[in-house]
């Protein structure tokens, strides 16, 4: 996925940094805490920004005790790993990892080993490793294969509110299977300046696309949003990036057929989802079973044909159960 001889070249550091903080939930970007244990005893208390400091007792190591350790503490969010596991942690990722590893496969080894020790070694407050799946580097590069076509680029922007400046971009070209080549806007301001781009932007996103065609390949997915349309986006319903596109208010241009598909399918469920609930206290409970089931069958076989179906997991219902850790 990502090349060993990844070209990084234009980048612009105010937008790789606004990405940080856009993707990152708010939990990991403000105050955090690690607990490092010796069995059940604090040997040690670390706080993101405020270094080491005297620790008060640990009520537990369930999720509910790290949140309420973590209100004690003043931070949103609380990691305790057990010092007996950090060394075989090491050992385990050590043996795993190879220097020829691409860059994703990497981390997923790392995640894999983590997964094994949560809840045995390793406790967190939001417990995301017990949500988060691993699946394997070939599942992964297969879906982004049938998803990305070779020779292609991908463009993302993301517009200051106040449309003065680009908040963040990034532009990246696929080749032989791999990312092997990443810039920020920087990379054609000279062909597309970015204040009157910003100033205006949704009448300008062809001149981006032909820019980057020029400078990079014809892109096969290019994403155009305001930040506060994104944060939206990002905390919303399922169905809330099928209503922006609708309202004209996220531009993807061009856009590849399976996204298409999947903004369609978002309103359609989100709508049969909205009725079910109106209906389900009209309905007798055999109805009621009986239209779960066929829900249930429809859901599977949707599932089997969707193109995330190769990492055996679906990325949208996980965001489901992800993304209020995103809400401020």
């Amino acid at each position: 996925m990502l090349s060993a001889e990844l070209e990084l070249a234009n980048l612009d550091a105010r937008h790789w940094r606004n990405w940080w903080q856009l993707l990152t939930p708010p939990r990991v970007t403000h105050a955090w805490a690690l607990v490092i244990l010796d069995g059940t005893k604090i040997e040690r208390l670390i706080v993101r920004g405020a270094g080491e400091r005297a620790a008060p007792p640990l009520p537990g190591l369930r999720e509910v005790d790290l949140e309420a350790y973590a209100h004690t503490l003043g931070v949103a969010a609380v990691v305790a790993i057990d010092r007996t596991v950090i060394a075989s942690l090491a050992a385990e990722i050590e043996a795993a990892l190879r220097l020829d590893m691409d860059p994703v496969a990497q981390g997923l080894t790392v995640l894999r080993a983590l997964k094994k020790h949560a809840g045995h070694g390793v406790w967190s407050a939001p417990a995301v490793l017990e949500l988060l799946p691993a699946p394997s580097f070939e599942s992964l590069q297969k879906t982004f294969d049938v998803l990305v076509p070779d020779r292609s680029a991908m463009v993302a922007y993301v517009i200051d509110d106040d449309r003065k400046a680009i908040h963040a971009s990034i532009i990246a070209l696929k080749a032989r299977g791999d990312i092997v080549r990443a810039a920020t806007h920087r990379a054609i301001d000279d062909l597309v300046a970015e204040a009157g781009f910003a100033r205006d932007w949704e009448r300008q996103t062809k001149r981006v696309a032909e820019a980057v065609e020029h400078r990079f390949a014809r892109p096969s997915l290019a994403l155009f949003v305001e930040r506060a349309t994104l944060l939206r986006v990002v905390t919303g319903p399922s169905d809330q990036l099928a209503r922006e596109v609708n309202a004209k208010r996220v531009i993807i241009d061009p856009a590849p057929a399976w996204l298409l598909g999947l903004l369609g399918g978002a309103a359609v469920a989100a709508m049969a989802g909205r009725a079910a609930s109106a209906l389900a206290s009209m309905l007798p409970s055999t109805a009621r079973d009986a239209a779960s089931a066929l829900a249930s069958r429809a859901k599977g076989a949707l599932k089997d044909a969707h193109p995330f179906a190769p990492l055996g997991f679906d990325p949208i219902e996980l965001w489901s159960r992800l993304k209020h850790y995103y809400r401020p």
